[in-house]
């Protein structure tokens, strides 16, 4: 037992190397620096750091980009093309990455570097790959001449960055649970399974059955889900609720907005990492907007130099939308 115990001491200090001075409230401009089209974090602290000044309220994603002139992060260029669902767009036109947060330390070009190793991240039709290069290679993956899977040193992962296939609740008839026996932190007796990837559904019509009026001719769908997503070194649950147009060139646009949406979850679970026990957390949320196309909120998050996962055994939510006057609304209790 002795000897667990100091293997398992020698690990968490691997992990987990010395803090940086406490007192800074800011990330250190030399801890952060623009290289080549991406964000370059020093350590594994920095960007833990950069994430909690950003989750915590502290920094808007708008105002981080805004420190490194030049920087184009992933949620700049997907805000550009205001959520284009189109098969014949960028690559990165398909790819589902929920997380506001983690989109915004994630460049353009699907870039960022933790330490001494660029992560090159790439979509897939069903998964993600992230490649791991260490900094001696970078200047192979840069060029573009060398594939990133041939690269000496290279470390491959799959990731959960698109929307997977899951079961779905029905649009017709319309499911709903009954409001009057919902409690936002009451979860079943029973775990539920684990997933990555984002679960819910595609939204038609609204309560009373009706379709969801049309915006110059065009069918309109709301989308709820609740994801568990992991990028490596970097693990995260959520919830979103967006509105999409249907378009002319087989695929739908994310640029009209929802009168209002109001949404709520309630979670439990643990956070995974290698050489530490199980961490438990439960949180709750509460949030609404009005003449917005997406509401979404990262419950929790988990960051580690090695693989890391936010695990739910219970997670409850609730969402109402309303749009040019008809109200949607579903529960999920589980």
């Amino acid at each position: 037992m002795l000897l667990a115990i100091t293997v398992l001491a020698g690990c968490r200090q691997d992990v987990f190397p010395a803090k940086e001075n406490p007192e800074e409230s800011n990330p250190l401009p030399s801890a952060i620096v623009k290289e080549q089209d991406y964000l370059a974090f020093a350590s594994m602290q920095t960007f833990n750091r950069a994430m909690e000044q950003m989750q915590g309220d502290k920094e808007s994603p708008e105002l981080f980009e805004k420190r490194y002139p030049g920087y184009r992060s992933m949620r700049l260029l997907q805000d550009s093309i205001q959520g284009l669902e189109d098969q014949s767009g960028s690559i990165w036109s398909q790819a589902n990455i929920p997380d506001p947060y983690f989109r915004t330390v994630l460049s353009a070009e699907g870039r960022i570097r933790i330490a001494d190793t660029l992560y090159q991240f790439e979509p897939g039709k069903e998964q993600g790959i992230a490649y791991a290069v260490p900094m001696a290679s970078a200047k192979e993956l840069l060029s573009g001449k060398t594939p990133p899977q041939k690269i000496k040193g290279v470390a491959i992962y799959q990731t959960t960055m698109n929307m997977l296939p899951f079961p779905k609740w029905a649009d017709d008839p319309i499911k709903i649970d009954d409001p009057s026996t919902w409690e936002l932190c009451r979860f079943p007796d029973s775990f539920m399974i684990p997933w990555w990837g984002q679960k819910g559904g595609a939204v038609y019509h609204d309560d009373s059955g009706a379709e969801l009026p049309r915006d110059n001719g065009r069918r309109i769908r709301i989308d709820y889900h609740r994801w568990r997503v992991g990028y490596v070194f970097y693990s995260s649950i959520g919830i979103r609720v967006k509105i999409w147009k249907d378009t002319r060139f087989g695929g739908w646009m994310s640029n009209i907005r929802m009168d209002k949406v109001f949404m709520e979850a309630c979670t439990e679970g643990r956070i995974i990492t290698p050489g530490i026990f199980p961490v438990p957390f439960h949180e709750n949320a509460i949030l609404s907007a009005d003449n917005t196309n997406v509401l979404e909120k990262t419950l929790k998050w988990s960051a580690a130099p090695m693989h890391t996962e936010v695990m739910p055994e219970h997670f409850n939510f609730h969402f109402k939308a309303l749009f040019r006057g008809r109200p949607v609304e579903r529960y999920i209790n589980e």
